[in-house]
């Protein structure tokens, strides 16, 4: 009889021994999932702030095309990473070309799309006349730009949206 009762006294411990290994992993487990979205909210911190005025945004021009509806005119699309800031650009500011130490601006932005967590930019944008781009090429949109009044849509009258 000594002997069962020993048997059953030992299975009890290893099934209470197995259950604390399983709390102790549970714990384990939710203490990296809060540790990991900490993070995830550290990083996204920064991304509230502007870049001072006049932060170039170098991408690569991905893609070229002749129109996409009818009506529409040729264009660009680029993309670049890097952003740790968030950006403040907006349809209608420039993009800007480097050839040897000047900077030429050579078009304007038509879309955006920014990738948060990805900390990324896609700019699609339409050439000037007389500046000619290649997919490959790279240029570059101020991130926040100095000059943030709205573009006009007719002579005297601020874009739709605007106020003064």
């Amino acid at each position: 009889m000594n002997a069962r009762i020993g048997q059953i006294w030992c299975w009890k411990a290893t099934l209470c021994a197995i259950g604390a290994t399983g709390v102790l992993a549970a714990s384990a487990v939710l203490l990296e999932m809060r540790t990991a979205a900490d993070d995830i909210q550290d990083r996204r911190e920064p991304l509230r702030q502007h870049p001072a005025p006049g932060t170039p945004f170098w991408f690569e021009v991905i893609e070229s095309f002749n129109a996409k509806y009818q009506g529409d005119t040729a264009g660009h699309i680029g993309r670049g990473g890097g952003l740790s800031l968030q950006p403040h650009v907006a349809l209608g500011d420039s993009v800007h070309h480097r050839v040897g130490n000047i900077d030429t601006v050579v078009g304007s932005v038509t879309g955006l799309a920014w990738e948060r967590l990805r900390g990324s930019l896609t700019v699609e944008f339409r050439n000037h006349e007389g500046h000619r781009i290649a997919v490959g090429d790279e240029v570059w949109v101020d991130l926040n730009p100095a000059d943030q009044k709205p573009l006009a849509t007719t002579e005297g009258s601020p874009a739709s949206g605007a106020t003064e």
